[in-house]
């Protein structure tokens, strides 16, 4: 939906940011072009500028967009592509027997999935398809984000070890495999991403050259988490993104292998370890951090690296619960994200931040409290924006600032009623779904209103991502699939082992 005109959004509630306090009742915003231009009482916009478009949005909060700080652009879900729940490690290796799905197709879909439930920003965390050509499949997902008009954040991945298993043991993992097995390991294969740390920053310095101006995209370096990626790495990728202005967003402490990894690898503590490396910042985003211990949080917190709960994920992957209150407590900017597998197994982010939030209690008296309406909001909003470094633009409600808004129905949350003694933000929270957003706008334009995308035809990208993923599998043999069943079988025996 192009804005040829000025837009008078006129909600029954708006919150122009998480510490806002009570939302204001009878206000309004005005957007011009691509930008928040004012926000007032609606009798004075009314009269100011009758010549705004009017769109009324009764019975609905009006706010900043969400923001999924952590997902990988996967709009057809694990269950739906045949992956099970599963320990992390066997999902990352039954992806070998699986087929190269359509970069294009199946991120269109998640960005579209994504605006329908409120999502106007988004980071898209490293992932290849194995292609050979990651450059092409990098510039496709962006083609993907673009056309459907959700702004996002692109990491650029990069790994170099710990292909089959988490090193120091890959050897001696790989020596122990049956022969066939070991073979099939060892026949040659796309390159992981770009290829070597030069070839990626290469590629970065590409991406940024043509992308410099997109009002949308944005770029990050990705790296995969420390076990994956080797120290010379670290320090040469660490480097450019702080020469570039550049975030770093990585996977770390994920699972319990993860830990075991860690220490082994670093026994001065991994957090130190990537500190020294000169890779903690405050561009540095961590995904998960499920197991980052309270004595590493005061470093974390000095150096402002924000954190991304993933809460849905971390229970079906086997990984545990995230030390959210701790987190909060020590004053990290925490932010939300979906990573394609929430716990419903759809794209419902606010369903996510109210399970991080119930997950985070503690049952001591004793132990960190547990998150305020005005940390949660913050999470979804203004840290989300900070993690994906447009903090300064998006986030929150404020005149100059892009107009990335959502809007959400209160109707579930007030209905049959709603006490007085409950805080409309709390019941909102407690309550709504993302099947409740109204509208959804990104730099000025209504791309979601009502239930229907305006520039995009959903069905129709569904169908082109289900065709994608069944080209995929007729791409696998039998042989492939049996062989990926075996070398998941015999990782499960490595890690029990380890255990």
């Amino acid at each position: 939906m192009t804005n040829t005109s000025s837009l008078l959004l006129a909600p029954e509630w708006l919150l122009t940011g998480p510490d806002a306090g009570t939302p204001r009742k009878a206000h309004g915003v005005l957007v011009r072009r691509d930008r928040i231009a004012a926000v007032a009482p609606l009798p004075q916009l009314l009269n100011d500028h009758p010549e705004a478009q009017r769109i009324y949005l009764p019975d609905c909060l009006l706010m900043a967009g969400m923001v999924n700080a952590h997902q990988h652009g996967r709009g057809l879900s694990q269950i739906q592509l045949g992956y099970h729940d599963t320990f992390l490690e066997a999902w990352i290796a039954s992806r070998r027997g699986k087929g190269i799905l359509d970069p294009y197709a199946i991120t269109h879909l998640a960005a579209l999935e994504m605006l329908a439930n409120g999502v106007t920003c988004a980071i898209h965390a490293n992932y290849t398809y194995g292609t050979g050509d990651y450059e092409n499949e990098v510039r496709e997902q962006l083609r993907a984000y673009d056309d459907a008009g959700l702004r996002v954040t692109m990491c650029i991945g990069y790994q170099d070890q710990g292909a089959l298993v988490y090193p120091p043991h890959e050897a001696c993992h790989l020596h122990g495999l049956p022969q066939a097995l070991r073979d099939w390991l060892s026949r040659p294969g796309a390159k992981p991403y770009a290829g070597s740390v030069q070839d990626t920053i290469a590629l970065m310095h590409r991406l940024l050259a043509d992308y410099a101006d997109h009002p949308r995209i944005r770029l990050c370096y990705g790296p995969g988490g420390p076990q994956w990626v080797s120290d010379d790495a670290w320090r040469q990728l660490a480097r450019d993104a702080n020469e570039h202005a550049l975030a770093i967003h990585t996977h770390a402490l994920e699972s319990p292998a993860q830990v075991r990894a860690a220490r082994d690898l670093y026994p001065g503590g991994v957090f130190q370890h990537l500190d020294a490396l000169g890779a903690l910042g405050p561009r540095t985003i961590l995904a998960h951090g499920v197991w980052i211990e309270e004595k590493d949080m005061p470093l974390l917190a000095e150096r402002g690296v924000s954190i991304v709960r993933n809460p849905g994920c971390n229970l079906r992957m086997h990984n545990g619960i995230a030390p959210l209150a701790r987190f909060l407590k020590h004053g990290l900017t925490v932010a939300i994200g979906s990573d394609n597998v929430t716990l419903q197994d759809d794209e419902d982010l606010l369903s996510e931040l109210r399970l991080a939030d119930q997950l985070a209690r503690e049952p001591d008296w004793q132990g960190a409290p547990p998150a305020s309406v005005e940390q949660l909001l913050a999470m979804l909003t203004s840290n989300g924006a900070h993690a994906a470094q447009w903090g300064g633009d998006t986030g929150r409600i404020s005149p100059g600032l892009a107009a990335d808004l959502v809007a959400i129905d209160l109707t579930r949350a007030r209905t049959p009623m709603l006490d007085d003694d409950m805080p409309l933000l709390r019941a909102m929270l407690s309550r709504s779904r993302g099947d409740d957003v109204r509208m959804t706008m990104v730099d000025g334009r209504i791309r979601y209103l009502q239930g229907r995308h305006t520039d995009a035809d959903i069905d129709q990208a569904r169908a082109a991502a289900v065709a994608c993923a069944e080209a995929a599998r007729t791409q696998v043999d039998q042989l492939r699939r049996g062989k990926a069943r075996e070398t998941v079988e015999h990782l499960c025996q490595h890690y029990r082992s380890r255990a």
